[in-house]
């Protein structure tokens, strides 16, 4: 979602006249944030103690607490939701010009207008969001607070654009959304309109959530001719507590029916996930338990962080108690396990 919201800013500002340097030519940079990680946020904030030391503008934009986003002001760092960076007619010199625009409702951060923007392909897979945002609140998670609730594109847009890269030439085609099941229009109508596009291209999607995969769209992946049979499912913990403890509405036995109704309906199918490990109260008997999860499933790849508190959400006001080595025990166990690393 960063790689595809940034070709769209790099867009405007090639409209607003500015050319792409290195980081060390540059005499502007835009960094789009984001706040999942804890690590990504600290890159950030080493990022402007160097670019300011050298006499460089900033703008942040993205994915950016309201905590984070009151230290900016005090740094006087420019910040911009991305639908005011993609509306504004030039680049101010003073940050009040901006930052005004803190503190507005989560919901506001984004509007389908910055959609319309066509984007500055750098890439060869091309990433096209269908909707963004996020409604479910899992007690982890950032998302509702810096993207702000779902909003999804309109159905012929999408089209229109997935389209557009198929005429010159791009023969990948990523659905991007921070929960594509949920997508307003129907997600399962949408990837029927997709596979029956000419050309010669394959397409993906990213991400689901376990609690919206319908009986209708497993049997709509099953039918599809130029999806690439690639899906990544976020189970996040093998263990009911947990689980329940992350709000993600779904537990492990419940998971692991849907991992099996989607392998007997879907031959040939490839399996990715994302696990936290490390999470507030996670014994090591509630760590073996995803453990034993992923041994059942086999995925072929998995996204593991170490838990870090992110400000705002319910997760954050649970004691931190598991110890920064057994997070990283915990998360080699599973790198070794499944990505053999």
């Amino acid at each position: 979602m960063n790689v595809s919201d940034s070709q769209r800013i790099a867009t405007k500002l090639e409209r607003l006249r500015y050319k792409s340097a290195s980081e060390q030519e540059a005499d502007l940079v835009v960094v789009n944030a984001c706040s999942v990680r804890q690590k990504a946020v600290d890159r950030i904030w080493g990022g402007i103690k160097k670019w300011q030391e050298s006499g460089k503008r900033i703008i942040i934009t993205g994915c950016v607490l309201p905590a984070d986003q009151k230290k900016l002001k005090a740094k006087n760092i420019i910040f911009s939701n991305i639908r005011d960076l993609a509306n504004l007619k030039k680049i101010p010199k003073e940050s009040s010009n901006i930052l005004q625009n803190i503190g507005r409702p989560a919901k506001d951060n984004i509007c389908l207008d910055y959609f319309d923007i066509k984007p500055k392909m750098n890439s060869k897979i091309v990433y096209i969001p269908i909707m963004t945002g996020c409604d479910n609140f899992c007690s982890y998670c950032a998302v509702p607070y810096t993207r702000g609730r779902e909003v999804s594109r309109p159905m012929e847009n999408i089209i229109h654009e997935v389209k557009d890269a198929t005429k010159n030439g791009f023969k990948e085609i990523w659905l991007l959304g921070q929960n594509v099941n949920s997508y307003k229009y129907g997600f399962a109508k949408l990837l029927k309109k997709v596979d029956k596009l000419p050309g010669n291209f394959k397409f993906n999607f990213i991400s689901s959530n376990p609690h919206d995969m319908t009986q209708e769209l497993i049997k709509t992946f099953s039918k599809l001719k130029k999806w690439t049979r690639e899906l990544h499912l976020a189970m996040q913990s093998g263990d009911d507590e947990i689980l329940r403890k992350m709000n993600r509405r779904y537990n492990s036995k419940r998971f692991l029916k849907l991992v099996s109704n989607l392998k007997l309906k879907i031959k040939n199918l490839k399996l990715s996930t994302d696990i936290i490990v490390g999470f507030p109260g996670e014994t090591k008997k509630q760590f073996e338990n995803t453990v034993k999860i992923c041994k059942k499933i086999k995925f072929t790849k998995a996204y593991v962080s170490q838990y870090s508190p992110r400000p705002g959400t319910t997760a954050a006001k649970l004691k931190d108690d598991v110890p920064r080595d057994e997070k990283k025990r915990r998360w080699l166990i599973l790198n070794q396990l499944i990505n053999n690393f």
